[in-house]
C-alpha cells in the first residue's frame, strides 16, 4: 500500500515539472533567443520594460541608446575600411587623441572584417604620433634656446657696465624694432633695482616707452624706485653745497674718505662742488688711490649723464696748482723762522700792503685763486707758532700789527 502512494506522488512531481518547462522554461528561452536575434522585438521589449520604475526600467531605457552607438561604431569602421589608408590613418589620429577608449573600439570592429588593412591603418597612425612627437620636441628645443637666449641676454644687460647697457639699448631701438618690442618683457624680468638704474640715464623719450609698456604693477613699482633715487641725489648735491662754505677740516673727515658715504655717493658730491673747493680739500689728502677712485666716479656719472669734458680735468689742474703753492708757502715758513722777528716783520710789513696779484689759477679762462703779496704773507704768517708770531708783530707798527690781525682773523 505504501508503494503505491510513493508511486503516486513520484508522477504528480514529474507531471508538474513537465509542465513548468513546457509554460515557463520554453516560453523564457524562446523570448530570449527572440530577444537576442530579431531587433525589432528588443526594441518593442526594451520600450516595454523601460517604462518600470527603478534600475530596471532605467537599464532598458539606456538600451536602445547603446544599440544606437554600436551601429555608429560599426558604420564608422566600414567608412575607415573604404578610404585610403592614408587617410583613414589621418582620422583615426585625431580620434585617438580625443579619445582612446572609441578609437580602440573602432580598430577592433575594423579588425574583424579586414586584419590586413586595419594593420596597415594603425603603423600609419603609428607613423603621424612619432612625426608629432619629433615636431614637438624640435618646437620645444627650439623654445628652450630662444628662452635660454633671452634669459642670456637679461643677465648680460644686467651684469655689464650701466653705461655701455644705456649705450646699447638706445642704440639698437633706433635699428632693430623686434628689440625695441622686446623691452617690454626684458624689463619685466630685469631686477627692478638695475631697471631703475637704466632709465634714470636712458633717452626720456625711451624711457617714458619702456614705463608705458609695462604692467600697472610694475611700472608703478619702478617709478617708485626712480623717485626714490632722484630724492637721493638732490640730497647728495644739497650736501655739496654746504660743504662748500664748512670749514676744510670737517670737510676732510666727513668726505675726504669712505667712512660715510659711498665712493659713488661721493662722486655726485664733488661733481657739485666748485672745481677750486674740490682742489683746496684734495690737495690735502695724500691717499693718491682714493683720489684716483674718486675722479673715476665722477666720470663715470658725467658719462652717464651724457656731460662731454670732465670736471676732473680742472680739478687735478687745481691740485697741482694748490699743491705747489702749499709747498712754497712751507718752505717760506721754514726759512722766517730762522731770521730774526724784527726782519720778518720788516718784510710782513712791505708785502702786506701789496695787494697787486703776482699769479693766479684760472679755469676755464677764469681767476679763481689770485695769489699776491699780501695773501701769501697771510699764509705764512698762519703757518708759524704763536709764539713766533707774537714776537714779529712785536716789532710792527701798532697800526699795521692791527691791520694783520684783521687779515688773519678773515675766513
Amino acid at each position: 500500500m505504501e508503494n503505491v502512494e510513493v508511486a503516486k506522488k513520484n508522477k504528480s512531481r514529474k507531471l508538474k515539472l513537465i509542465l513548468i518547462i513546457s509554460f515557463i522554461v520554453i516560453p523564457i528561452l524562446v523570448a530570449s533567443l527572440t530577444y537576442f536575434n530579431n531587433k525589432t522585438f528588443k526594441l518593442k521589449v526594451n520600450n516595454l520594460l523601460g517604462k518600470v520604475p527603478g534600475k530596471i526600467g532605467e537599464y532598458f531605457r539606456s538600451s536602445p541608446v547603446e544599440a544606437e552607438q554600436n551601429g555608429k561604431k560599426t558604420y564608422l569602421a566600414d567608412y575607415y575600411l573604404s578610404l585610403d589608408p592614408n587617410i583613414a590613418a589621418d582620422k583615426l589620429y585625431i580620434i585617438k587623441k580625443e579619445d582612446g577608449k572609441l578609437y580602440s573600439e573602432i580598430i577592433r570592429l575594423m579588425n574583424s572584417n579586414s586584419t590586413t588593412k586595419t594593420g596597415e591603418v594603425i603603423k600609419l597612425v603609428r607613423n603621424i604620433e612619432l612625426r608629432k612627437d619629433l615636431l614637438s620636441s624640435i618646437y620645444e628645443e627650439i623654445k628652450g634656446e630662444k628662452e635660454g637666449e633671452f634669459l642670456d641676454e637679461i643677465n648680460r644687460l644686467e651684469n655689464q657696465d650701466l653705461l655701455i647697457t644705456i649705450k646699447e639699448i638706445e642704440g639698437r631701438v633706433e635699428k632693430d624694432s623686434q628689440f625695441k618690442e622686446s623691452l617690454s618683457d626684458i624689463f619685466t624680468f630685469i631686477s627692478e633695482d638695475r631697471a631703475r638704474d637704466i632709465l634714470y640715464y636712458i633717452d626720456g623719450d625711451i624711457k617714458e616707452d619702456i614705463l608705458y609698456s609695462l604692467s600697472d604693477d610694475k611700472r608703478t613699482s619702478i617709478e617708485s624706485k626712480l623717485s626714490a633715487k632722484e630724492i637721493q641725489y638732490l640730497k647728495l648735491a644739497d650736501l655739496a653745497n654746504l660743504y662748500e662754505v664748512k670749514p676744510i677740516e670737517e670737510v676732510l673727515e666727513e668726505i675726504g674718505n669712505t667712512n660715510e658715504y659711498s665712493m659713488e655717493e661721493l662722486g655726485i658730491i664733488y661733481k657739485n662742488f666748485s672745481v677750486l673747493r674740490s682742489a683746496e680739500t684734495l690737495s690735502k689728502i695724500e691717499e693718491d688711490t682714493f683720489i684716483e677712485e674718486l675722479f673715476t666716479a665722477i666720470r663715470k656719472e658725467e658719462e652717464l649723464e651724457g656731460v662731454e669734458e670732465s670736471i676732473t680735468n680742472e680739478i687735478g689742474k687745481s691740485i697741482q696748482f694748490i699743491t705747489e703753492y702749499n709747498r712754497k708757502i712751507d718752505d717760506l715758513v721754514a726759512v722766517y723762522n730762522k731770521m730774526s722777528p724784527d726782519k720778518v716783520a720788516e718784510i710782513v710789513e712791505q708785502m702786506m700792503g701789496n695787494n697787486t696779484t703776482v699769479t693766479a689759477l684760472e679755469i676755464n679762462s677764469e681767476p679763481v685763486f689770485q695769489i699776491s703779496d699780501a695773501s701769501i704773507i697771510v699764509d705764512v704768517v698762519t703757518r708759524m707758532r704763536n709764539k713766533t708770531l707774537s714776537s714779529i708783530m712785536d716789532n710792527m707798527s701798532t697800526e699795521n700789527a692791527s691791520k694783520l690781525t684783521q687779515m688773519l682773523a678773515r675766513p
